[in-house]
């Protein structure tokens, strides 16, 4: 069965089991971030992914130390004009510079309280063979020992948007050695069907390999096809979709229409907004305990 639970180890001690629903903040479409993490600090006691981006650009300000376990992503979502599938373009979002070297200063500063993991450099601009994504993933943070490391795999030139899962395959060895390995939803396939069977056969040929390591998806935190990458073998989601839209019964609303049918037509916008992060941040806490007992075998 692909969809198993798994462990992020640091030195070989377990951190956390999945499957992980992670809420993800960030600056793009969202310009008042820290006051979000704010108010969600109340409600979240597990993981949580930040952007290394917005910590330079001083958008959010640590510690997070209401949570469990941290995500330092890329930066490359802010660093670009890209959007994840959820996102419908609310507000203009202007990039501004982003490099290796500002990511590298970010993991040299980086000391938080409470476990990480960080993300491998990303800039849309920046596209490198798998081969070369790898080596320079595993450069990252040199002599830091107190880290989880993932590297965002990323499609190998810039008139790519897809990855090429063949050549991931090929060079799937040299992956052993993260304690995650990362796409993105966009990224993974063109249609659902495609990013499933895409998912399956990275996890194949990561279990054929030896590496026991997470699937992190980028980008998918949804009450549909979330659970269909699960039962295809990816552990760890990501997103913004739960503050951009309302989880209700099994289904992604707007966040105006789970208000007039649950809080009444004269409940103002910015009520709504709080009891939707609160409920959906509890759906899906909810819905990773019941995965937690589908994928009771572990690796």
């Amino acid at each position: 069965m692909l969809a198993q639970r798994r462990s992020l180890k640091l030195n070989g001690k377990e951190i956390e089991r999945t499957p992980l629903l992670i809420p993800s903040f960030s600056s793009k479409g969202f310009p008042d971030v820290q006051k979000i993490i704010e108010y969600s600090s109340e409600i979240i006691e597990g993981s949580t992914l930040v952007s290394a981006y917005d910590l330079h650009y001083k958008k959010i300000n640590p510690p997070f130390d209401f949570a469990s376990l941290i995500f330092l992503d890329s930066g490359g979502y802010e660093a670009s004009k890209d959007t994840e599938l959820s996102d419908f373009g609310e507000r203009d979002h202007f990039p501004k510079e982003w490099t290796p070297e500002m990511h590298e200063a970010q993991l040299k500063r980086w000391q938080p309280s409470v476990p990480s993991v960080i993300i491998s450099y990303d800039h849309p601009k920046a596209r490198l063979p798998i081969d070369q994504q790898i080596d320079r993933a595993k450069k990252m943070a040199p002599g830091r020992s107190d880290l989880m490391r993932e590297i965002l795999l990323k499609p190998e030139t810039e008139a790519q948007n897809l990855l090429q899962i063949e050549n991931i395959v090929t060079a799937v060895h040299g992956l052993a050695g993260f304690d995650a390995i990362g796409v993105t939803e966009k990224e993974i396939g063109n249609s659902i069907l495609a990013r499933m069977q895409n998912i399956a056969r990275l996890r194949k040929a990561l279990s054929e390999a030896g590496i026991r390591v997470p699937i992190h998806v980028f980008g998918s935190l949804d009450t549909v096809t979330t659970p269909l990458y699960f039962l295809a073998g990816a552990d760890i989601f990501d997103g913004l979709t739960w503050l951009r839209f309302a989880f209700h019964e099994g289904h992604t609303l707007y966040k105006q229409n789970y208000g007039a049918l649950n809080l009444g037509v004269k409940t103002p916008a910015h009520v709504i907004d709080g009891r939707c992060w609160n409920n959906n941040y509890y759906y899906m806490t909810e819905l990773a305990l019941l995965w937690h007992f589908f994928g009771s075998g572990s690796v």
